[in-house]
C-alpha cells in the first residue's frame, strides 16, 4: 500500500515543477533550499544545484547590501513583497523580472517562497511604447511645421518673382531682397528648431549636482539675453552642490536654458530672475520665476503646444522641448502666471533613477 505522506510529497513536488514561472524557496539567512525546473532553466542551474548557493547569486552585486535585505525584511515583517528587479543568470546575463514573495512559518524554521517572472519582453514593449509616443509627438510637430513653412516659402517665391520683373526701381529691389532674406532666415530657424526636436536623444543618466546644472544652463543662454536680467537671485554654489539627482546634464541644462530664455524675454526692458531648489522627499523641485509681463489666461494651457508663440520672431518650440526633456527624466513641469506680475515655471525630477527600496535600508 502506498504511503499517503509520500504520495502527497510527490504530488506537491509535481505541482511545483509544473508552475510556468520560477519558484525558489530559501531561508531568511539566504540559503536556497529548492528551485523548480523553470527557475533552474531560467538561471542556468543543473538539477538540484541551487541548494549549494545563496539567493544573492540571482541578484546584481549592487543589490547585495540594500535591496535584497530589504526584500527579506519586508517579507518577514509584512508577510510579502512585490516588485521588479534586475536579476542575472549563471552566465551573467541580466534580465528584468517581477518578484513576489511570501513567508511560510513552519514549526522548525521560516521559509521564504519567491516566484520569479521574466518580464524582459514586457520591458521591451514598454520601451517601444515610449518610442512610439515620441514618434507621435514628432509627427505632431512636423504637421504643425508644415503649416508654418508655407508662409515663408510663399513670401520668398512671391518676392523673387517680383524681382524678375523689368523696370523695378532700386528701392523696391532692395526691399524685396530684404524680405526674401528675412523669410529665408525665418525658414532656417524653423528647420533648425525642428532638427533639434527630432534628434533629441533619450537621456543618459548620471548623478550630478544643481550647481553644475545652473552653470551649464546659463552657458547655453545668449550673452546679450543674460544682460536682460536686472537682478538674478539663486542659492549659493555651496547650497546648490548639496542637491544631487540623476540627470543627463547636457540635456537637462538645455531644458532649463529654454525656461531661462522665456523668463529673460518677459521683461520690458529688464526683468528680475529667481532660481529656487528644494528637496521634496525622493524628488528635487526647482523653479524659475520672473516679474515680467506674464501670460494671458487663454494662452496658458497652450504654452507647451508645438510652435505656439506670441512673438513673431520666435519659433515656439522651446517649452515643447523642455517638456519632452523633463518627461524623459520621469519628471514634471508646470507653469503659473499672472498678467502684469510674472511667471513661475516649476520643474521636478526624481533624485534617483532607482527605486527607494534599492538605495535605502529599511
Amino acid at each position: 500500500m502506498t504511503d499517503p505522506s509520500h504520495l502527497h510529497q510527490a504530488l506537491l513536488e509535481e505541482i511545483l515543477q509544473s508552475i510556468p514561472h520560477g519558484l525558489v524557496l530559501f531561508e531568511p539567512s539566504g540559503q536556497m533550499l529548492f528551485a523548480n525546473n523553470f527557475a533552474e532553466q531560467l538561471f542556468g542551474f543543473q538539477p538540484g544545484e541551487c541548494s549549494n548557493h545563496e539567493i544573492s547569486c540571482l541578484f546584481l552585486e549592487d543589490d547585495y547590501d540594500i535591496f535584497l535585505p530589504n526584500i527579506i525584511k519586508l517579507t518577514l515583517d509584512k508577510g510579502s513583497f512585490e516588485g521588479e528587479a534586475l536579476l542575472r543568470d549563471r552566465k551573467e546575463r541580466k534580465f528584468f523580472a517581477y518578484l513576489t514573495t511570501f513567508v511560510y512559518r513552519g514549526s522548525e524554521k521560516d521559509v521564504i517562497v519567491l516566484t520569479i517572472q521574466d518580464i524582459g519582453n514586457l520591458k521591451t514593449l514598454q520601451r517601444e511604447s515610449i518610442e512610439t509616443e515620441r514618434v507621435r509627438s514628432m509627427a505632431k510637430v512636423v504637421d504643425q511645421m508644415a503649416h508654418h513653412i508655407r508662409n515663408p516659402i510663399a513670401a520668398i517665391g512671391g518676392f523673387a518673382a517680383r524681382l524678375l520683373k523689368k523696370g523695378l526701381d532700386e528701392k523696391d529691389r532692395r526691399l524685396y531682397k530684404e524680405i526674401i532674406y528675412q523669410e529665408a532666415s525665418r525658414l532656417d530657424n524653423l528647420l533648425k528648431s525642428l532638427a533639434g526636436f527630432t534628434t533629441l536623444p533619450l537621456p543618459a543618466m548620471t548623478e550630478n549636482d544643481f550647481d553644475n546644472l545652473l552653470k551649464r544652463s546659463k552657458d547655453m543662454v545668449p550673452d546679450g539675453l543674460l544682460a536682460a536680467a536686472s537682478e538674478w537671485h539663486a542659492p549659493s554654489s555651496e547650497q546648490l552642490r548639496s542637491f544631487h539627482a540623476f540627470m543627463d546634464l547636457e540635456i537637462l541644462a538645455q531644458c532649463l536654458a529654454n525656461v531661462f530664455i522665456n523668463a529673460l524675454e518677459s521683461g520690458d526692458p529688464s526683468v528680475v530672475i529667481k532660481f529656487f531648489v528644494a528637496a521634496k522627499g525622493d524628488r528635487i523641485q526647482f523653479s524659475v520665476s520672473d516679474n515680467g509681463r506674464g501670460i494671458e489666461p487663454e494662452n496658458l494651457h497652450r504654452v507647451f503646444d508645438p510652435l505656439f508663440t506670441t512673438k513673431n520672431e520666435h519659433v515656439g518650440l522651446g517649452l515643447t522641448i523642455s517638456q519632452r526633456i523633463i518627461n524623459d527624466h520621469r519628471g514634471s513641469i508646470e507653469i503659473e502666471s499672472e498678467v502684469g506680475k510674472g511667471t513661475t515655471v516649476t520643474l521636478e525630477i526624481p533624485r534617483e533613477k532607482r527605486r527607494p527600496i534599492r538605495v535605502r535600508r529599511l
